[in-house]
């Protein structure tokens, strides 16, 4: 669905919400977000993110032990 008719139907159950019932309120927020939700998020594997986060943190602890000084800050 494109961006374009997200907002039309977005649009049209805004509209229509005074009319609706505390239930078909619940009902429609639902329907906007499952209209609005990706489904790609499921197909990344959690373990390429752990090995790039992983990756992140090895470069960083290796930048802190390759440094000889400590730096001090001016706050001015």
């Amino acid at each position: 669905m494109t961006r374009k008719e997200y907002e039309l139907v977005f649009q049209a159950i805004k509209s229509y919400r005074v009319y609706m019932t505390p239930d078909e309120e619940v009902l429609s927020e639902k329907i906007l977000d499952d209209l609005f939700y990706v489904p790609l998020i499921d197909k990344i594997s959690t373990d390429e993110s752990d090995d790039v986060f992983d990756d992140i943190v090895k470069d960083a602890e290796e930048a802190l032990a390759n440094e000889s000084e400590i730096k001090s800050l001016n706050f001015r």
